[in-house]
């Protein structure tokens, strides 16, 4: 019996109630000549779209994201010819837009993505091809894997899997105690497919993805294409990449021994704020970025100054310290509610911190007293 024939039964099931909740795929297919623009709003056939597709839309149209502004600064016919003008020299490309159900269970179009015409690679891989595909590697691999999670937002059609390699923990600092594991995460939608290697602290499950040593593509993309995301995924299972613990290791040493910048804090509470909509982060804002102590210490609104005076600013928080309680924060939905793809991006989020090159407080020199003379030419 292969050693991952437990975990490729437990993706068939797990796959099988998504493919019941998923039903038919959810894109649409659009030429940018059917685009309409209102005051404010865009459509695409009277499905609206979101901030995000707007600005993508109009971006294709060559035109900026604020344009839908001046159809109520037009003469409505004079309005209406531009429209027609733009959509006569753009339209006649094809774009694939995501639809999703919004806050108020009303569909609306979240994303769009531009079809790359020419393409010498098939790219309309079913979401069961992509199960197929892992679950052929996981056949192969030498190396035994556990499911760390498999799940699926109806929103966004999105699927997260995340695979656990069980041969193998990392010991980062060489004393048996802070030991890691390695993984694989994917994502992927009929529109976009994103892998990335996964790291999880055993000493409390916090798990991060450090997507910036991954693959990412979407449709628009050469690169998405079915011969593509089945090499990334076999490569991923079966072969691996041997120089990931070793720079795990490096990273944490790196970041254990420095404090992050003020302006580094204030990045990662703009993380939620940024998202706080109906101030569903308000709980979370205030227990873990508490902005009193760094008043308390400088005497002054640090938020009001520049960002190169914060980027120097001490924090006085050790950036191993804040690495662990960010990817905490994203590893424990049961502990602090946090919006499931919020969840996702912090853990990437929080992986650019863990392998970010140089930390704002880095290379600094100290403050000395220097007495140095002054030259009759300075009077």
């Amino acid at each position: 019996m292969n050693k991952n024939q437990a975990i490729i039964d437990q993706i068939t099931e797990a796959s099988t109630a998504i493919f019941e909740k998923l039903g038919e795929r959810t894109e649409s297919r659009f030429n940018l000549s059917d685009i309409s623009i209102d005051e404010n709003k865009v459509y695409f056939k009277d499905m609206p779209m979101n901030d995000h597709a707007k600005a993508k839309a109009l971006g294709m149209l060559k035109v900026k994201s604020n344009f839908s502004d001046f159809a109520s600064k037009m003469p409505k016919e004079d309005w209406s010819d531009l429209e027609g003008t733009l959509k006569s020299i753009e339209g006649s490309k094809k774009v694939y837009a995501s639809i999703a159900n919004n806050d108020n269970g009303v569909p609306e179009i979240v994303d769009v993505f531009l079809h790359k015409d020419g393409k010498k690679r098939d790219d309309d891989a079913s979401y069961n091809q992509y199960f197929d595909w892992v679950k052929e590697s996981l056949s192969k691999t030498e190396k035994t894997y556990s499911l760390k999670e498999l799940s699926f937002n109806p929103d966004n059609k999105n699927v997260n899997l995340v695979l656990l390699n069980e041969d193998r923990k990392i010991d980062v600092f060489g004393t048996d105690i802070d030991l890691w594991k390695g993984g694989d995460s994917f994502s992927f939608s009929g529109l976009e497919f994103n892998y990335a290697p996964f790291f999880e602290r055993l000493i409390c499950s916090n798990g991060n993805k450090t997507k910036q040593y991954g693959f990412g593509a979407d449709i628009s993309k050469n690169t998405f294409n079915n011969t593509k995301i089945q090499g990334v995924i076999k490569k991923a299972l079966e072969f691996g990449d041997e120089n990931m613990p070793e720079m795990l290791a490096q990273a944490v040493k790196h970041i254990q021994t420095n404090n992050i910048s003020i302006q580094e804090f204030i990045e990662y509470r703009n993380f939620f704020k940024n998202r706080n909509q109906d101030d569903i982060y308000d709980g979370v804002i205030s227990k873990f970025f508490n902005m009193n102590p760094f008043y308390k210490a400088y005497g002054l609104n640090v938020e009001e100054k520049s960002r190169k005076w914060r980027a120097t600013a001490d924090s006085g928080i050790n950036a191993y310290d804040f690495f662990n309680m960010l990817t905490w924060i994203a590893s424990h939905p049961d502990k602090v509610s946090v919006d499931v793809e919020d969840r996702l991006d912090l853990q990437i989020s929080a992986s650019n911190l863990l392998f970010k090159p140089s930390l704002d407080l880095e290379d600094i020199a100290t403050n000395v007293n220097i007495e140095y003379p002054r030259l009759a030419a300075m009077y």
